[in-house]
């Protein structure tokens, strides 16, 4: 019945006047009984919670705001050729923020008409249409143009859906993979999608009724969708050359985009309704509505460019058959902070390991052999038979044992350098048990040569160094994570730099005696050269910044502990009590103290010429004196990294010339930035005093 609302102002729910249905819930619910429920199909109690508005937008889907009230849409409204091309754009720029990391509700599903394709189909649209007359407005820009792109839309989505659900990316970390129950095309053939696309340029190419300024834009634009389509769909290692020439004219077709920017829609023009960021509301998903930010154009177009660019890339490593370039490229991934598109992260994986080849023509077997032969520069039949003609046990040698260990961690190691950066460093952290118990079988193996003086058997020694060689820099990449992700307290650091010198003093010990043995020839030699002085100079410039910071930083053993067993937790595993051997490159605090105290009362020890002796050191690896041919395309890149600990040395030789003026030092003018310098600090410029 009607009611009044009462006093006047007060604001009461639903406006100052309604009707009190409550009889009729009463009547309905009269004959059941207290505490029982009625159910219906597809409508379950957290349903019947999530319908609850309790006035908070973020987790009421059904609150609007009336700042987004929105008109109704109407998918066959009227739009100029200018304007679908402005569509079209805003759809790459979702796109673009989905591969990013974002939600598909808050990202490719706000774009409307990916939910009304079937009120937008040439066959179902009334013959006679309020603007069927308009010229400038014709409706096969809608009902043709852009219903075909969101079919190559949809598809290329649904591709990246599926290649990031069957491969070893996880959900939330690196992608969003909610559906919210909407078609992404999966059963519809990429060739038909393909040949949709082929129809609406070919319609634009003949039709009069569109300017040619805008017919030219939207085919390029069609065509950008149709390229992207088939390098998604294309396996790399069928045809490697057209690969690249869909690549070179991706690239040819973004330029022209670029150039021909599609002009902002008035206020007033009905595109804008074309998205809309809380269409979670209608989609089947319990995740709270966010708008995000949408990027500019400039922003989506080099987005764009970037995943190009990881196809390229990955284009590149698939003719690499070397897994030393793979682990070089890798570092550089991550050590330059390029964070490449899950996606692109997926493929290159895959790329590398299928499943059951690597990199299509080699079994796992395949990696032994190229490990020993780039680590030692030998090949790995050589070693084989040296071992068989040389062994004196009863026993059969572990060789296949060896192989299949070998093959599975190394595929594991290489992958895994285009995870997320956090999700790496904790694969690293259990592939240090995996490398320690390839060092046992390594170090039992060669204990049966040891007793053999003949050159012949000095490779074969060797073999526990080779695991070493790769276990220390997987603990050394752990430790140098911890500052790239900012994981360290400012009482951690001066640890973490210590023992990053420690591991690196070891790594050397092993390149040392590893080196003899390495033909001279040999790129394996070249490469072990280049990591025996570049990992000198991070050494250099580690125990500078742990000499400086320990001068001045208290240590307290009862609150370091903890924080020490907690942090390297992967260390105290027990799974080190059933390996014989013992680990080497464990961290060992009761050292730290006696070394703080050792170098705080060096008279001659200098932290400033410390990193100009790096500097010089890093210098000379970028003459071409020095071998980098492991390195391959990606010389230059490995370069600019270099540049960048160049200008750290630089900027860092403002440090205290010896330890007597490190009690001085002003530690608040050292700052963490990864974004600027991965594992080092910038020193900041020191203010002048202001005058009295």
């Amino acid at each position: 019945m009607d009611m009044d609302s009462g006093p006047k102002g007060t604001d009461m729910p639903g406006g100052d006047s309604f009707q009190d249905v409550t009889n009729v819930f009463l009547n309905a619910a009269a004959e059941m009984e207290s505490g029982s429920l009625v159910m219906m199909d597809g409508f379950s109690l957290l349903d019947a919670m999530s319908a609850l508005e309790i006035g908070e937008p973020r987790l009421d889907s059904g609150m609007i705001l009336e700042k987004n009230q929105r008109p109704p849409f109407d998918p066959l409204m009227p739009l100029l050729p200018e304007e679908v091309c402005w569509i079209i754009d805003r759809s790459f720029s979702y796109e673009m923020e989905w591969h990013a990391g974002n939600l598909l509700s808050n990202t490719v599903f706000t774009f409307v008409y990916v939910h009304e394709l079937g009120a937008i189909d040439p066959d179902m649209i009334p013959y006679q249409l309020p603007f069927a007359g308009d010229p400038e407005r014709p409706v096969e820009l809608v009902s043709i143009v852009l219903r075909t792109f969101i079919f190559g839309y949809l598809k290329c989505c649904g591709l990246s859906w599926d290649c990031l659900n069957r491969g070893i990316l996880q959900d939330i970390e690196d992608w969003q993979g909610d559906k919210c129950d909407v078609s992404l095309l999966e059963g519809y053939p990429v060739k038909s999608v393909l040949a949709r696309l082929d129809e609406a340029s070919n319609w634009l190419l003949h039709t009069m009724k569109i300017p040619p300024l805008w017919r030219d834009g939207l085919r390029v634009r069609l065509d950008l969708r149709k390229i992207i389509l088939r390098l998604m769909n294309c396996n790399i290692f069928d045809d490697p050359g057209s690969f690249m020439d869909l690549l070179q004219r991706a690239y040819e077709l973004l330029d022209i985009v670029r150039a021909h920017p599609a002009p902002m829609p008035q206020d007033d023009s009905p595109a804008h309704l074309a998205f809309d960021p809380f269409i979670a509301r209608r989609l089947t998903t319990f995740i709270p509505i966010r708008e995000i930010d949408v990027p500019s154009t400039t922003q989506t177009w080099d987005a764009l460019e970037k995943l190009l660019d990881g196809w390229r890339e990955m284009l590149s490593l698939s003719l690499t058959k070397y897994i030393t370039t793979w682990e070089i490229v890798g570092n550089l991934r991550r050590w330059q902070l390029i964070r490449n598109p899950a996606y692109i992260r997926s493929r290159i994986q895959s790329c590398f390991y299928d499943g059951l080849l690597v990199l299509n023509r080699f079994n796992l077997s395949w990696l032994t052999q190229s490990f020993l032969t780039e680590t030692l520069g030998v090949n790995y039949e050589r070693i084989v038979k040296v071992i068989q003609d040389g062994w004196k046990d009863v026993t059969s040698p572990p060789l296949s044992q060896m192989e299949r260990s070998l093959a599975k961690l190394l595929n594991t190691h290489i992958t895994g350098n285009w995870l997320n950066a956090p999700r790496r460093r904790r694969q690293l952290m259990n592939l240090t048990f995996d490398w320690h118990a390839l060092y046992d079988l390594f170090v039992n193996l060669a204990c049966h040569f040891s007793n053999d003086t003949s050159p012949v058997y000095d490779v074969v020694k060797q073999l526990p160094n080779a695991a070493l060689l790769w276990r220390l820099s997987t603990i050394r990449e752990i430790i140098l994570s911890g500052f790239q992700l900012e994981l360290y307290s400012q009482e951690e650091r001066p640890f973490a730099y210590w023992y990053t010198s420690q591991v690196i003093e070891r790594h050397l010990c092993c390149l040392d005696e590893i080196l003899p043995v390495v033909p001279l020839d040999s790129n394996a030699y070249g490469e072990l050269r280049f990591q025996k002085q570049f990992l000198t100079a991070i050494q250099i410039m580690s125990i500078a910044m742990f000499s400086v910071m320990a001068a001045l930083l208290p240590f307290d053993w009862q609150r370091m502990k903890p924080n020490f067993i907690r942090r390297y937790k992967w260390a105290w595993r027990p799974q080190y009590k059933d390996v014989c051997t013992h680990p080497v490159g464990h961290p060992q605090l009761y050292k730290f103290l006696p070394s703080t105290q050792e170098i705080s009362e060096d008279k001659f020890y200098s932290p400033s010429e410390s990193f100009g002796f790096a500097r010089v050191l890093i210098s000379q690896l970028l003459e071409p004196t020095f071998r980098n041919d492991w390195a391959g395309e990606w010389r230059d890149e490995r370069a600019k990294f270099l540049q960048v600990l160049v200008t750290t040395c630089d900027n860092l030789a403002g440090l205290p010339c010896s330890m007597r003026d490190a009690a001085s030092f002003d530690l608040k003018t050292l700052h963490w930035d990864p974004q600027q310098n991965h594992w080092f600090p910038r020193l900041l410029p020191t203010l002048p005093h202001a005058g009295l």
